[in-house]
């Protein structure tokens, strides 16, 4: 686990590649501070089982399909 200072975060960019996706990045999906899960585009499959037990809360930023995959 990564720890977090009281005045820092921490934001892991698991997917970005737009809309259409790619074989070398997922959809959109952040991880922030390895609680939060933001968005849960096929980023996701970046992720392993031991950090997505890690994740408490998940945000939906907008229900397109490459935020919700």
């Amino acid at each position: 686990n990564t720890q977090v200072s009281p005045n820092s975060s921490t934001l892991r960019v698991a997917g970005c590649s737009g809309s259409a996706g790619n074989p070398n990045n997922g959809t959109s999906c952040f991880v922030l501070n390895d609680t939060v899960l933001v968005d849960a585009g096929t980023g996701l499959l970046n992720l392993s089982v031991q950090e997505i037990s890690h994740i408490d809360h998940v945000v939906i930023t907008k229900t397109h399909h490459d935020h919700i995959a």
